[in-house]
């Protein structure tokens, strides 16, 4: 016996409006293939209400920043010009608060979320930075040193110089940019030129710092920093336009915390065959750094780690960012507190008057400790 069925005209009603009670849900955005993006996007020029982020895309495009203090982002800006090289500044931020960020095009993702902290402004007296410099060009112990420093989460870092091993040869900042990629993209970097960026354009070009870019300053919570060209290519001693500009500077601090940051250092136990330029930058630059309170001077050029203390400033060589042949030592600065022939970098925290500081190696290793307290 047959068994017995509804008609069939009755299933096609039934799925009809199954179809319709029942919509299929709605695909999320694909991103768009990583190699669409070739640099980027990585953070410039932090201010307490603004900051720059930069990319650049194999073809062109138009480029938009989606952001907000959450990953549900609710704000936008488009970049108006079409291209391959975008920076897009994101104003009317609020102090040291954290906004996730993605670059789209077209509402399609370009770039995984990411996250930046703007800069802290007078108020707020307590943020951690790092220091490291000459990473130049053992590629693996760079990655080593941007790993550890990605794992801290420092609001900033500051570079002694000798990013590259040859400023005017492209490929090199290629590789720069892939290694310090994940750092970039949450931590903004603020850079120095060293004699190996050979005062090239491409530096300018790539990034996006105050002033003349040669020389700048800014300030972050209640410090202020100044960078400065010292590298063997621009004049920077008494009667230059650099070091003019350097003296006002000093002269119009209000922070309590003041540092500087250079290449070539005026204090080393390391001895060159070449002429005695950091003799040079001593008689120029350190009287002025005395008169005028500075903190700390960070500078690089030399691949190790040393800390001089004279008449009140801290010196730090942070030399150790990937440059070939570590440097040992011969003749011992006799105002030298520590040194290290270890691949490293510097961590500092501020706490109102108060500034610890560790040098950590590539391998995690504590290689120095010191404190300083302000005004």
């Amino acid at each position: 016996m047959k068994k017995q069925g509804f008609p069939r005209w009755v299933w096609l009603i039934v799925l009809l409006i199954a179809s319709c009670a029942a919509p299929a849900p709605t695909a999320e955005p694909t991103p768009i293939s990583d190699d669409t993006i070739i640099r980027g996007p990585y953070l410039q020029l932090v201010m307490p209400d603004s900051i720059i982020i930069v990319w650049e895309t194999e073809g062109s495009t138009s480029g938009e920043i989606v952001y907000g203090e959450t990953d549900e982002y609710g704000s936008s800006v488009t970049d108006p010009v079409m291209g391959t090289s975008h920076a897009i500044t994101l104003t009317n931020l609020a102090p040291y608060t954290t906004y996730h960020y993605r670059v789209e095009e077209d509402g399609l993702p370009l770039s995984p979320d990411a996250a930046f902290r703007t800069a802290a402004g007078p108020d707020q007296t307590k943020f951690t930075f790092v220091a490291f410099g000459d990473t130049r060009t053992q590629h693996q112990i760079h990655q080593e040193i941007v790993d550890r420093i990605v794992e801290l989460e420092p609001d900033f870092a500051l570079h002694t110089g000798d990013l590259v091993y040859k400023g005017n040869e492209f490929p090199n900042w290629e590789v720069f940019f892939e290694i310090e990629k994940e750092l970039m993209s949450y931590v903004p970097l603020f850079p120095a030129l060293g004699n190996h960026e050979e005062n090239h354009q491409h530096y300018f070009d790539l990034f996006y710092l105050p002033g003349n870019e040669h020389w700048y300053t800014f300030d972050y919570g209640n410090a202020r920093f100044i960078f400065l060209q010292v590298d063997g290519i621009v004049d920077y001693g008494p009667g230059s336009e650099q070091y003019t500009w350097m003296e006002r500077e000093l002269v119009a601090n209000t922070q309590p915390w003041l540092f500087v940051n250079f290449h070539i250092p005026p204090y080393t136990s390391i001895r060159r065959d070449e002429s005695d330029i950091e003799h040079e930058v001593r008689e120029a630059l350190t009287p002025l750094f005395e008169q005028y309170g500075v903190d700390v001077v960070f500078t690089g050029h030399n691949h190790n780690y040393e800390r001089n203390e004279v008449n009140g400033v801290t010196y730090i060589v942070t030399g150790g960012g990937g440059a070939p042949a570590l440097y040992k030592t011969e003749e011992p600065e006799l105002t030298r507190e520590a040194f290290a022939v270890m691949y490293h970098f510097v961590l500092l925290e501020i706490d109102g008057n108060n500034l610890e500081a560790k040098v950590i190696s590539n391998q995690g290793e504590i290689l120095d400790e010191f404190e300083r307290t302000g005004p």
